[in-house]
């Protein structure tokens, strides 16, 4: 093909780069211009340079895993590896723009945000440290074990089509959205002393009350400048509670699934319930997944009762909210002006928490399809409890008791049906 050809392609693309981000259209040049220009080019030379934006270093982050998880899931016939990326992408991201700030000779000028930037930081190490002991826990980081979704879903699709969606979904957008994730903090970083706000009037910390515990380049702020406030505090009260919420529900699960799978290897067969009432019709011959008998114990197969009796995920419910938060914290830094509501909803703030929900809701999809598949009876729990938040559990409750169907579902759900042992009726 020659660059004739090529360039006639490209050419009507070219008006849309203005839209990219700044950070991203100036990367080329910084990094070229470093490395021509350095006598000795290194990791600190480039976060100390005059040209390094603050989040040149979090996207060479990202341009390195891109290719990193893609060519590693080719070779090993895996895609889990981005998976095993979750619990550090986002805080080393997070690190990296506050390395920026303290290591840059312009992160001077933006010493007042630092307390909050800290506080941000310290709230996802806490959410990587919960993530990351669970994901140990489940053996998650043994290098030939892969997300059964990923399983599941390559044997219902063709292969080109997974082959896309293993390169555009989870080597590229899964890295992209784990690197938006951390922009809240940058966005509290450029916010000028003048847009930070005091919250409810009083109990704001002042800069003046931490400037001497920072570096004298960092004080460059008035005294007076509010750092923190009771916003803050309130936020961080909820994301700290998100994070409990994520802790119980992932310990009640995996005690769950292992008390389930532990009595159900120790029973034979005939003790063991399988609901076959609520199974497919006969005529459909193939089935992706078979239904899973389970112990009267642990009935209907999945778990109904404690936080699950208001959430069908409350793990999920409590990680979206802990971004939500993130983003509520940069709500809790600035005054109501056009500075610090700029590109609010789908740029930089906002956007990265709204679009982690949608990845949610495309997995739960995926998720509740197989545990359906196993459990039919998950389909009548569908109809008492809601996804996520307890809201939708109880706008489910007020449309069952008008449509009436609420009883008959409950009992399906709740009711223990009685075991058969099939092998006394065969000796009968």
């Amino acid at each position: 093909m020659s660059s004739k050809v090529i360039f006639s392609l490209v050419r009507p693309l070219l008006r849309y780069l203005p839209l990219l981000p700044t950070p991203l259209l100036t990367l080329p040049a910084s990094l070229g211009l470093h490395l021509t220009t350095h006598p000795s080019p290194s990791f600190l030379s480039f976060l100390t340079s005059s040209t390094t934006h603050p989040l040149h270093f979090p996207l060479l982050f990202l341009l390195g895993t891109i290719p990193l998880v893609y060519v590693l899931g080719l070779i090993s016939g895996n895609v889990s590896w981005v998976d095993r990326l979750w619990p550090f992408f986002t805080p080393i991201c997070s690190g990296l723009i506050v390395a920026w700030v303290w290591f840059n000779k312009a992160g001077g000028a933006y010493g007042h945000n630092l307390p909050r930037l800290f506080l941000m930081l310290g709230l996802q190490l806490a959410w990587s440290a919960r993530l990351l002991s669970h994901a140990i826990r489940r053996d998650f980081y043994n290098p030939r074990g892969e997300d059964y979704r990923y399983t599941y879903f390559r044997k219902l699709v063709p292969r080109p089509l997974f082959s896309l969606v293993h390169i555009f979904v989870i080597a590229l957008a899964q890295p992209a959205l784990l690197l938006a994730l951390s922009l809240p903090l940058h966005a509290v970083l450029i916010l000028p002393p003048s847009e930070l706000s005091d919250g409810l009037g009083r109990g704001a910390l002042s800069f003046g009350t931490i400037a001497k515990l920072l570096p004298e380049r960092f004080r460059t702020a008035p005294a007076g400048t509010p750092v923190l406030n009771l916003v803050d505090l309130g936020v961080t009260v909820l994301a700290l509670g998100c994070l409990v919420l994520e802790y119980k529900a992932d310990n009640a699960m995996y005690k769950y699934q292992n008390g389930k799978h532990s009595l159900q290897s120790s029973l034979p067969p005939s003790q063991l319930i399988k609901n076959e009432s609520a199974s497919a019709p006969p005529n459909k011959k193939k089935q992706s997944t078979k239904i899973a008998p389970y112990p009267a114990a642990y009935h209907p197969g999945f778990p109904t009762k404690g936080l699950w009796k208001y959430s069908r995920h409350p793990n999920f419910a409590g990680e979206q909210l802990f971004w939500l938060t993130q983003a509520l914290l940069v709500v809790a830094a600035g005054e109501s002006s056009a500075v610090t509501r700029s590109g609010w909803m789908i740029g930089s703030v906002f956007g990265p928490c709204f679009a982690l929900s949608v990845l949610f809701c495309a997995s739960t999809f995926l998720t509740e399809w197989i545990t359906t598949e196993k459990y039919p009876t998950y389909k009548s729990y569908k109809r008492l409890v809601g996804q996520f938040l307890p809201q939708e559990t109880a706008l489910i409750w007020l449309w069952g008791k008008i449509r009436g169907y609420r009883a008959g579902a409950k009992s399906e759900v709740y009711d223990v049906p009685r075991v058969e042992n099939r092998d006394s009726r065969k000796s009968q």
